[in-house]
């Protein structure tokens, strides 16, 4: 009998719910995300939408193993709980999602921090299929980064190793980030940042008439493209900041591989050759240039990193 998991990639912006069998994403459901709200509002829309996956015609009749969700937050995967958010979803902290899918499907359930979850995707199913290290970041919403040393998924002590590399510093005197930090890449390379950014340049000398209609960053590199000013300008600091963070990863980790993820990556072939390029000049790799990638599975990473961890007890 065919076995089927579900795994849920629960981001800022976007909510995306993949059914799951042999490694492979079999049909996939994108909702959008009320993460301002809180995550119980959620889980109404997600039961439907998960109901309605395992009632397709393929999967009906076939055994269901579990559901794995991958949490934009510091999570303990060992108590299956949420530990501390950060301007997402801030309600889940303690709840018993557990509870809700057992009570729902009564079926295993696995919980783990989103960009660790792209990270063991990719490692097992994308572009880091040929290496036992490599770091990812996301970007999106928020920056999300992850770990894994000698075929070892970084968590810590505490189960924050690895993914709080959005909040390193790479500026001393930069602008307040929302984590509470000052200078975070996070607070200069995310779409969030980017309002922010955008407001700023509108109150400032520039010209408000010249702002380009940016929105999110697929707004932002057409604006670009069509050579306007100020988004060429924020296009840039936007690369500076990316660079700077992984430059960041390299040195902390010492991985042969960084996998860069998420919907930016429309954009890549603009963002992986200046990354790429900063990296060879900036980063101190003396044994060898590290690779720059990117994922080969964008939506569909942390959905099966979810359920590979979930289904393998990763």
């Amino acid at each position: 009998m065919k076995k089927y998991s579900i795994g849920i990639d629960l981001g800022g912006t976007r909510i995306k719910i993949g059914l799951v069998a042999d490694g492979a994403v079999q049909s996939e459901k994108i909702i959008p995300a009320n993460a301002d709200n809180n995550l119980r509002s959620n889980l109404g829309n997600l039961k439907k939408e998960i109901d309605l996956l395992l009632n397709e015609p393929g999967s009906k009749g076939a055994s269901f193993s579990g559901i794995g969700l991958a949490f934009p937050g510091i999570v303990d995967p060992v108590n299956k709980k949420i530990l501390s958010t950060n301007d997402k979803y801030d309600d889940a902290i303690g709840m018993d999602v557990e509870g809700w899918v057992k009570d729902s499907w009564d079926v295993p359930f696995f919980l783990d921090n989103d960009a660790r979850m792209a990270a063991v995707g990719d490692w097992k199913y994308g572009a880091g299929r040929d290496t036992d290290n490599l770091v990812v970041m996301t970007i999106g919403t928020g920056i999300g980064t992850a770990a894994i040393i000698e075929g070892n998924l970084l968590r810590g002590r505490h189960f924050q190793a690895g993914c709080l590399g959005g909040h390193f510093s790479i500026r001393y005197d930069g602008r307040l980030c929302n984590c509470g930090n000052i200078g975070c890449v996070e607070a200069y390379g995310s779409s969030w940042s980017l309002k922010e950014r955008l407001a700023s340049i509108a109150q400032g000398p520039d010209d408000p008439q010249a702002m380009p209609e940016v929105h999110d960053f697929a707004g932002l590199f057409d604006a670009a493209k069509k050579k306007d000013p100020v988004a060429l300008r924020i296009r840039q600091d936007y690369l500076n900041a990316w660079a700077a963070g992984i430059i960041n990863l390299i040195h902390a980790y010492d991985p042969e591989v960084v996998v860069l993820g998420a919907g930016v990556l429309n954009n890549q072939s603009e963002i992986i050759p200046f990354i790429t390029e900063q990296v060879k000049r900036h980063a101190w790799c003396p044994c060898g240039d590290v690779q720059v990638r990117p994922s080969r599975l964008l939506s569909e990473a942390g959905i099966l990193g979810v359920v590979h961890c979930l289904e393998n007890g990763l």
